[in-house]
């Protein structure tokens, strides 16, 4: 039987749709009908074929602001490991258990259910503003869903409200008021080729590609008070022989992710790179370009007025402040802040187990996080 709280109910029916990158379309169709089961069409936004952006808004009153809820409609793919059907809801002991359970179907439902809410409270309307809610794409691989939303009129928002699941109750799970951004360093090694048996000849990309990778832990990675070091992590090497062959191998690629923290920049990053591949006296020549993605680290102006809206509601509705910290990770708040030039509060449900079997939510989360939402958003168009 349906729950008889809707925004649970809308949580299991979100679930049992397999939005498994690049396949968002059947969970948009979903989320489209909801919004005109509110007497309102939907946008359908096409940033690729079958993976639409689906969004919305709503003038409400006078006050000149546009606060949109949002949320992204993909997951990753089921790991190994599930005791039970992954697409199938499965309530046990207060927590619901699926597939994007937590990462973020149940901060997606939350979103949705924080704009009807206000949609609907009439009352207020007149001392509110302009209301949206915005389902992306792609948040898991390239961003391409958030970018592409700032092509909309969504764009002119000066407060979004993200439903990660980020529920500011510890410092392990803080709201983040900083985020680390990411690099790809793509590293093209270009030696010389000679025959296996006399490698003096010539230059081997594969041992310079090598020397370099072992030098990366002289970066000088930045830090920050509140998230720590960034990091790094080679994800690739390629080079050699397709066939076996006694060749010396005369090109090498090397893939590097890197976390960047705020200060940090693309072009800084690279300009460390490059400044220790020379060091290395190498007799390779070596290129070092960034393929996407790409995402600017973040930070919030702790005196930004939103975000004491927020701290406001979150403690009227839960009681106690929010802990507000940095973290690592990449989220579409890191594109609407540094792009977008929005301010980005990334709040969402409990629950542990992202991208991993047994991935689950807090039911008794779900509640607190919508009147939050509700509550921001409403303090936050009163006050301009």
């Amino acid at each position: 039987m349906p729950s008889l709280d809707p925004t649970v109910d809308l949580l299991r029916r979100m679930v049992r749709v397999n939005s498994v990158l690049p396949h968002e379309e059947p969970l948009a169709r979903l989320v489209a009908e909801e919004i005109r089961g509110l007497g309102l069409e939907p946008v359908w936004q096409e940033v690729a074929p079958e993976r639409p952006n689906v969004y919305v808004s709503a003038q409400l009153g006078p006050k000149p602001s546009l606060v949109t809820f949002t949320g992204h409609l993909d997951t990753v793919g089921p790991a190994l490991g599930w005791e039970s059907d992954p697409f199938e809801p499965a309530i046990r002991d207060g927590k619901l258990y699926g597939l994007g359970a937590l990462d973020m179907k149940a901060g997606l439902a939350c979103a949705f259910m924080a704009f009807k809410r206000v949609l609907q409270a009439r009352e207020l309307h007149p001392e509110l503003g302009r209301i949206g809610f915005a389902a992306t794409v792609d948040e898991e691989g390239y961003g391409t869903g958030a970018v592409a939303l700032l092509d909309t009129e969504l764009a002119r928002s000066d407060l979004m409200l993200l439903t990660e699941p980020f529920f500011g109750d510890t410092l392990d799970n803080p709201v983040p008021v900083a985020i680390t951004g990411k690099v790809l360093y793509r590293i093209r090694v270009r030696g010389r080729t000679t025959h296996g048996f006399s490698p003096e000849r010539g230059v081997n990309a594969v041992e310079d590609a090598s020397r370099i990778v072992t030098a990366l832990e002289r970066l000088p990675l930045g830090s920050h008070p509140s998230i720590g070091g960034g990091n790094y992590a080679t994800l690739k090497i390629e080079g050699g022989y397709k066939e076996y062959a006694v060749v010396v191998p005369e090109e090498c690629e090397v893939i590097v992710t890197r976390l960047l923290v705020p200060g940090e920049s693309r072009d800084s990053a690279v300009g460390q790179l490059e400044q220790l591949i020379a060091s290395l006296r190498l007799e390779s020549q070596v290129t070092v370009d960034t393929p996407p993605p790409f995402y600017q680290p973040v930070a919030l102006d702790p005196k930004l007025p939103a975000l004491e809206d927020f701290r406001e509601s979150y403690r009227a509705v839960l009681g106690h402040e929010p802990v507000l910290s940095g973290r690592r990770g990449i989220v579409d708040g890191n594109i609407y802040i540094s792009e977008g030039k929005i301010p980005t509060i990334t709040f969402g449900p409990l629950g542990a187990g992202l991208h991993e079997a047994g991935e689950y939510v807090e039911l008794w989360s779900l509640e607190p996080v919508v009147e939050v939402l509700v509550e921001t958003a409403k303090r936050h168009m009163r006050r301009l």
